[in-house]
């Protein structure tokens, strides 16, 4: 494949394009503000799957297509669940919650950096989502809420976990025992997302980032971000002996490629 070629799925629950080093990974429910349903999410698990062992890909970003970035659960599509017994439907939805899960466990420990651009409402589900990923950039239309609570549920995908490590344990609980809905600038100084751009700016302001990551050195930033990923539950010591090893590897690398 040349450099510029991209490769595009058709209309599936989640729409794939690689250009230039960048996976695009697109939910494609517009009509539902992408809301998730088990379709979905077997097809985005296969996506993020490829994306992070497909060499050509540098980075990757994940948004939405329409007017929201993901909405959460379709709950009518939930209504519809069905099951012979009550504990059959508990031991059923159980066993999709942690196969579903998988997505944000990758969309944070591959060796890539991903971007979540949010283009719109992100909740519930959509939010853990988008704290699974390394950066969040929205437009000026975002608006980011937990939303579980509200619907009665606790929250899953991992959100409880990612977003106590981002904002902290006390701005954590304030996001889900509230369920407030923050607006884009709100979601900045709340330390939700990175950075707000415009609407019509987004997906370019997105695609310079995208395209640095994918014009860095691999080796490097996997080896930083491993690094990041492991410093909250490494000593001092344990992380100096990382970082000693890792830059070593990554100078011979770099010398490799001269």
């Amino acid at each position: 494949m040349t450099a510029g070629q991209s490769i595009a799925t058709g209309a599936e629950p989640v729409l794939s394009e690689l250009v230039d080093g960048v996976q695009w990974l697109t939910l494609n429910r517009p009509d539902r503000l992408n809301t998730v349903t088990p379709e979905l999410y077997d097809v985005l698990k296969a996506r993020v799957v490829e994306a992070a062992s497909d060499r050509r890909v540098k980075c990757v970003v994940l948004t939405g297509a329409g007017k929201g970035f993901c909405a959460g659960k379709d709950l009518k599509a939930a209504a519809s669940e069905q099951s012979e017994t009550a504990g059959e439907w508990l031991e059923a939805r159980i066993e999709y919650l942690r196969a579903s899960s998988q997505i944000s466990k990758m969309l944070h420990d591959m060796e890539k950096p991903t971007i979540a651009m949010v283009n719109g409402a992100a909740a519930g589900a959509g939010l853990s989502l988008a704290a699974a990923c390394d950066f969040r950039i929205a437009g000026e239309a975002a608006i980011l809420t937990s939303a579980f609570v509200k619907v009665g549920l606790p929250g899953d995908m991992g959100g409880t976990w990612f977003w106590t490590r981002i904002l902290g344990a006390a701005k954590a609980k304030r996001l889900y025992l509230r369920s407030e809905r923050f607006d884009a600038q709100a979601a900045l100084a709340f330390g939700l997302v990175d950075e707000v751009v415009s609407d019509d700016g987004l997906k370019a302001h997105v695609s310079v980032l995208a395209a640095q990551f994918a014009s860095s050195s691999v080796t490097a930033l996997r080896f930083a971000k491993a690094a990041l990923n492991a410093a909250p539950t490494c000593s001092l010591d344990e992380m100096l002996e990382i970082e000693a090893v890792n830059t070593a590897l990554a100078g011979v690398d770099a010398a490799m490629q001269a």
